[in-house]
This record gives structure tokens, C-alpha cells and sequence, in this order.
């Protein structure tokens, strides 16, 4: 399109005429300048043939001087060359017209290059004027014996031939003076519209918040300038309109309690809120994630949002300036970007209550404990000693110890969801291969899922050199087995999965069970938390299983998801980052 403006441009068109005209005037002198020289050398050229005749003779060349003299027009020249370009006669009887002329162009052409006719014009120093040459071999026998040239005044362009060319050029000129005040006019007539709006588009970029008059305007233009107007009013509006949505997020990013903070595509950070230079207590600046930031998990979550493009979150605690428990958000800000936003939350408070919440549970545990096992105790007495009525109290009895039996279950599950942290890394030391903590748990679940004729599948595709803290690992796979099967109808199908991609393991477990409704999965990870009547119908779950998976994925560096509809079964999906993971078991080597 800028090609083709270029070309339409009134300057390239007069410069294009111009050219065309020097071009055709010039066409045209070459070509009556070529005709007249044509004429003059066929003339001549004839008048070389007639005289032939009168030079060659039986012995050879005779030069009669008196007949050539006579044979030669008024305005005509004669010269007679032997074979080698000597003079042997010029009708001009100058004294310079002696020597050789082998030399010149005509002669040249037709001794040496071997042409049947030279033909030159030049100015002669001989003569003085301005002459057209023709030169002819001449035979006798097949035998070259000399050459003739013969010249005459060049005639140049004739007046008419003159006329002609003045009326061609006139004509010219003309087309070339309509043409250019045809293009200035269309020029002048297509800048009326940007001369009229080109100031004021500039005070609307300049003065985005002015709103620009309506003027007068030619008519044949007033439509462009009635849109044009309208376009600016429309952009005036929604100048104001994110003027006012950049100062509602500005109010946000700075007051909001919630640590924000942004990466460029280069991964640097470009903006962070007043929480984030709080919590890191140092003010940002434009400067690599990895260097502004000195928590290893910190960077390790945002190194794995880039590389999966997904969003990804995790906890951190920091001892300085002060502790606090941060949960960590990383995602990219859009598809078409390579930016990244990362949200920060202060979770002290939450992982406090929950501490207390969690230091409550565990004394009732150890109160309920003691008359747990008194229950148990006698159950086993009564039914091994004295009873009135066997079958009535055999049955009664079978059903306090049952019941005892989960009481105690119930009581060792919570106990150990409040395992510290460092009591949980001390269970740990021992690390295994993954696939035989999860062939273990298969086998220990065999005969409960024979007598609901559930078939599992266990498929795996790790490493061998694998490795994993084994009571942790061991705990969700435990729980997610036995949630399979105890949600699962009869002659279902649970599927095991394990795979490997780079530094990321992933545990799939899939059940054809009756599922989770999406109300319940709000909550599913919470502890105590027990879903709906029609899933744990006849099972009566402590509401603890899957909390317990979630905690202990947390602590191995790693995160769960959840998929379900009801009626179509259950997915769990663990991923644990073997860095995050390392980064854990090395950070809590070095405090011990």
C-alpha cells in the first residue's frame, strides 16, 4: 500500500512526464538524425559503385585525375587508397592529404574488421568541415587493390525534419503542463481532508481528555469528519474509563494485604505491592526473580510455572524478620504473554489456628484413648467367660467391639495427621522405590477387594534409580487404595498410574465408583469434613483420608487434584516435585 501511495504521488508523477519527455525528445532527434545519415550513406555508397569503373582498369588501379576532378560533386570529397590505407589520390589536393589512412574509423572498418562498407562521421582536419564517410574495398580477380572512400558535408536534421520535432515537443510540454495542473489539483483536493483534521487529531493525542468542537466542514468531506469526531468521542470516553479503572487498581495493588508481584518475559521482576517489599522487607527493583528472591521453594515454584505454563502453588515459611507461613500463587498472566504473576498470602494466623486446633484433637485423642481399650477389654472377657443369653450378648458384644475397633482406627488416624513435621522427617529417613510401596499396599488390600470382586491395575513408567521417602509416600497411597475400594460398588475396577516427566513424579489413582458431587469437592481435602449420606452410605468414613493424602503430598513438595462427577467414578492425581522435595529434606538436614 505505501508502494503504491509512493507511486501516485503528484511530485513522482511530474518527475515520471519529465522523463518520458526528455526521453521522447531524445527518441526522436535519434531517429531522423539515423534517417538522414541512412540517406547520405546510400548516396554515397552509389556514387562509390559508379566510379568503380572509372579506377579499376586491366592493370590495375588508374587514377585520371582530370575525369575523378570532374566525377566529384561540389560539396564532395574523393579519396583513393592502395590495399595498405596510402593515398594514392584526394580530390581536395590539400597539402595534409598525404599518408596513411588506415587508421581512421571508416577505412578501419572495412580493411581490418572486415566489413563491406565503413561508414563514419567526424570533423575532417583536412577540409575543415564536418563530413560523412564511406569507404569500399576493391577488387580485381578476387584481389583487394585499394579502396575507395568518399565523403560529403553532413546534412544533419533537416528543417523540416526540425519543425516537426519543435510541434512534437510542443505538444509535449503541453500534455506535461495539463497533467501536472490535473495532479496538483487532485493533490490539493485529497489534502483538504488531512490539512482540516491533522491539528486536530494532534490536540486529541496530546489533550486526551479535552473533548474536541464539532466545526464546519466542506460538505463533500463532512461525513469523514461527523466519524472522525465521533471515533475521537468514543476514545475520549474510554480514556476516562481506564483512567479510572488504572486508579481502582492502583488503590487495590497498593492497599490489598496480599502480596503481588510481576515477571516480564525476561523473568525479571517489573512491579511488586508495598505487602510484597514488607514481607521481603527491601524495596524491588527491576532485577531477576532468582536474585531478588532468596527462598529456594519460592524460586523453584516459579521455575516449574514457566516450564509447565500452568499455575502452580505452594507454602513457604520465612524466619526473618519475623516467622510467617506465605502460600504461594504462580501463573501467567495470559497465553499471548511470557508474563507471570505471582500472589502471595499470609497464612500465619490460619496455620495457628490450626495448630490449636489441631493440639485440641490430639488430647481428646489421648483421653478417648484409655477407655477405648477398657471397652475392648471387656468385650474380649464377656465373650469368652459367662453370658445368660449367648446368641443375644455374643451379638451385642461383636458389635461394641467392632465399634471399638473404628473408635481406636479413628483415634490413630488423627493422631497421625498430627504428626509434626520433624517427627515426620524422622519416620522418613528410609527412602524406596515408589512401585514397591504401592505393589505393598495392593497385596495388604487384596482380600478386601476379593470380597467386592474389584480388580487393580497398577501401571507404572519411572526410573529405576528412583527414590522416595517411604512412610510418607506409603501413607497416601494407603489412603487413596482404600478410599477406591470402600467408595467403589462391586465388580468395579480401580487403575493405578505412575509416571515420570523430568524432576515431576505423578500418582493417578481411578476408580469406577459412585463419585463426589462438585458441592462436596469444595471441601473434600478438609479435615473432618464427610460428604454426602449417599456416598459414605454404608461405610461410615472419618473424614480424614484425603486430608491426610493432601498433607503428606505438602510436606513431600508436592500437590493433589481431584476429579469426580457422580455415578462415574473418582481420579486422584498426587504430583510431587523431586526439587521441591530435595530442597525440603536438604533445608531440614541443615536446621538439625
Amino acid at each position: 500500500m505505501k508502494k503504491l501511495q509512493k507511486i501516485v504521488n503528484p511530485v513522482w508523477i511530474v518527475v515520471i512526464i519529465i522523463i518520458l519527455v526528455l526521453i521522447g525528445g531524445y527518441y526522436t532527434t535519434y531517429f531522423f538524425k539515423k534517417d538522414v545519415i541512412d540517406q547520405q550513406t546510400k548516396q554515397l555508397s552509389k556514387e562509390i559503385d559508379l566510379l568503380i569503373p572509372f579506377v579499376v582498369q586491366d592493370n590495375g588501379l588508374v587514377l585520371d585525375e582530370e575525369k575523378l576532378d570532374r566525377s566529384v560533386g561540389e560539396h564532395e570529397r574523393l579519396t583513393v587508397l592502395d590495399e595498405s590505407g596510402m593515398i594514392l589520390y584526394d580530390s581536395s589536393k590539400e597539402s595534409l592529404a598525404k599518408g596513411s589512412r588506415k587508421n581512421r574509423p571508416e577505412v578501419k572498418q572495412v580493411l581490418e574488421e572486415g566489413k563491406t562498407e565503413g561508414v563514419s562521421i567526424r570533423d575532417s582536419q583536412t577540409v575543415d568541415e564536418k563530413l560523412i564517410y564511406v569507404a569500399k574495398l576493391v577488387y580485381q580477380n578476387n584481389q583487394l587493390i585499394g579502396v575507395i572512400r568518399l565523403s560529403e558535408t553532413y546534412q544533419g536534421i533537416s528543417q523540416y525534419v526540425e519543425n516537426f520535432q519543435r510541434i512534437v515537443i510542443t505538444i509535449m510540454a503541453l500534455l506535461f503542463v495539463a497533467i501536472f495542473i490535473m495532479g496538483y489539483y487532485i493533490h490539493r483536493q485529497s489534502k483538504k481532508p488531512i490539512q482540516f483534521m491533522l491539528p486536530i487529531l494532534r490536540q486529541a493525542i496530546q489533550n486526551p481528555e479535552k473533548k474536541q468542537k464539532v466545526i464546519d466542514a466542506p460538505g463533500e468531506w463532512r461525513e469523514l469528519y461527523q466519524t472522525v469526531y465521533k471515533l475521537m468521542e468514543e476514545t475520549n470516553l474510554l480514556y476516562y474509563k481506564q483512567l479510572k479503572n488504572e486508579e481502582t487498581l492502583q488503590f487495590l495493588f497498593e492497599n490489598l494485604d496480599i502480596g503481588i508481584f510481576i515477571l516480564n518475559d525476561r523473568l525479571e521482576l517489573t512491579l511488586a505491592n508495598q505487602t510484597i517489599e514488607e514481607i521481603f522487607r527491601k524495596k524491588w527493583t527491576i532485577t531477576p526473580y532468582d536474585e531478588w528472591f532468596t527462598e529456594p521453594t519460592l524460586n523453584v515454584l516459579i521455575k516449574q510455572a514457566v516450564e509447565t505454563k500452568e499455575a502452580v502453588q505452594g507454602e513457604i515459611r520465612i524466619e526473618k524478620p519475623r516467622t510467617q507461613d506465605l502460600k504461594i500463587v504462580i501463573r501467567q498472566l495470559s497465553i499471548d504473554n511470557n508474563e507471570y504473576v505471582g500472589i502471595i498470602y499470609d497464612v500465619t494466623e490460619v496455620r495457628q489456628i490450626e495448630q490449636v486446633h489441631e493440639d485440641f484433637i490430639s488430647n481428646i485423642s489421648h483421653e478417648l484413648k484409655t477407655p477405648t481399650t477398657s471397652i475392648i477389654g471387656f468385650s474380649e472377657t464377656l465373650l469368652a467367660g459367662a453370658k445368660d443369653d449367648p446368641e443375644a450378648s455374643k451379638e451385642f458384644l461383636t458389635i461394641i467391639e467392632r465399634e471399638a475397633q473404628r473408635l481406636m482406627s479413628l483415634i490413630q488416624t488423627i493422631l497421625m495427621l498430627l504428626k509434626t513435621e520433624k517427627d515426620i522427617y524422622m519416620m522418613d529417613s528410609f527412602v524406596v522405590h515408589p512401585n514397591l510401596v504401592i505393589e505393598d499396599e495392593i497385596d495388604r488390600y487384596r482380600y478386601k477387594a476379593f470380597d467386592k470382586d474389584i480388580s487393580v491395575t497398577f501401571e507404572s513408567a519411572v526410573g529405576e534409580d528412583l527414590v522416595i521417602p517411604n512412610d510418607s509416600f506409603q501413607i497416601i497411597v494407603k489412603n487413596l487404595l482404600e478410599n477406591a475400594i470402600e467408595y467403589s460398588e462391586e465388580h468395579g475396577k480401580i487403575f493405578i498410574y505412575l509416571t515420570q516427566q523430568n524432576n515431576e513424579v505423578t500418582l493417578k489413582v481411578e476408580d469406577t465408583g459412585i463419585g463426589i458431587s462438585e458441592e462436596d469437592q469444595k471441601w473434600i481435602f478438609e479435615r473432618f469434613y464427610r460428604v454426602s449420606h449417599s456416598r459414605q452410605r454404608n461405610n461410615g468414613g472419618s473424614g480424614l483420608g484425603l486430608s491426610l493424602v493432601k498433607h503428606y503430598a505438602e510436606i513431600l513438595g508436592g500437590r493433589v487434584k481431584l476429579v469426580s462427577e457422580l455415578g462415574e467414578g473418582t481420579t486422584v492425581i498426587v504430583k510431587i516435585n523431586l526439587d521441591i522435595l530435595s530442597s525440603n529434606y536438604e533445608n531440614k538436614q541443615l536446621k538439625e
